[in-house]
């Protein structure tokens, strides 16, 4: 399975406001969802947030943060292959994106 990684120029902006303690935890975070990025559904980490019709908005909690990470996942036509693109990195306790 084939997993091409975007980044949104948003997700880059809030990225870049976090400590650099936060940034090395979120970069974990990502290698770890790089290798399984679908829905606890289907066995992976991600908990949807909307399903439609080009793909799944998905969200993940990062334990013992106050971060979450929300990203999109769009399964390719040919099944094998699959575009995660990264969308917001939000603060919980304040409810809004950094």
């Amino acid at each position: 399975m084939n997993i091409m990684v975007r980044y949104l120029p948003e997700f880059i902006d809030d990225f870049n406001k976090f400590s650099d303690h936060d940034k090395a935890v979120l970069r974990t975070a990502f290698n770890k969802l790089r290798e399984n990025p679908f829905p606890k559904s289907e066995g992976g980490y991600g908990s949807i947030v909307y399903s439609g019709v080009d793909g799944d908005l998905l969200s993940v909690k990062i334990i013992f943060t106050d971060i979450r990470i929300v990203y999109k996942l769009i399964k390719s036509k040919d099944s094998d292959s699959f575009l995660m693109i990264f969308a917001a990195v939000l603060n919980d306790v304040t409810r809004s994106v950094l």
